[in-house]
C-alpha cells in the first residue's frame, strides 16, 4: 500500500511541477510587439536566438558584462555602452518597451529567472 501512496504522491508532485513550469513559460512569453522590436532593433547584432558569435553581444552564454538584473539590462538598452556598438535607445523606445526588451533578452539565458510578465 505505501508504494502506491508514494507513487501517487510522486505523480502529483511531477504534474504540479510541470504545470508550474508551463505557467512560468506563459508568464514570460514576449508579446508580438516585443518580438518585432527585437527583430528591428536588436537581432542584427545579437542574432535571432541571442546567440551572437561575438561574446559581449551573446545573451546565451551567461556572461553579462554590465549586469544581468532586469534594471541593469534595461539601463544598457536605455543608455547604451560608450565606446561599443551598443547605442542608446532612450530616444527611440518607451520605458515599457525597454523593460519588455530587457526581459526578453534575459530569457535567452536559461540560467536567469524571468522577472516580468509581458503581454
Amino acid at each position: 500500500m505505501s508504494r502506491r501512496v508514494s507513487f501517487a504522491v510522486a505523480s502529483c508532485v511531477a504534474a504540479a511541477l510541470t504545470a508550474a513550469a508551463a505557467d512560468r513559460k506563459a508568464d514570460t512569453a514576449p508579446s508580438e510587439a516585443t518580438l518585432d522590436l527585437y527583430r528591428s532593433k536588436c537581432q542584427q547584432c545579437h542574432m535571432a536566438d541571442g546567440n551572437s558569435p561575438i561574446e559581449p553581444m551573446n545573451f546565451t552564454d551567461g556572461k553579462w558584462a554590465h549586469g544581468s538584473k532586469p534594471e541593469e539590462v534595461a539601463k544598457v538598452i536605455t543608455e547604451g555602452v560608450p565606446s561599443t556598438a551598443m547605442l542608446p535607445f532612450k530616444d527611440q523606445l518607451t520605458e515599457a518597451q525597454i523593460t519588455d526588451l530587457a526581459a526578453y533578452v534575459r530569457s535567452f539565458d536559461k540560467n536567469l529567472k524571468a522577472t516580468r510578465k509581458t503581454k
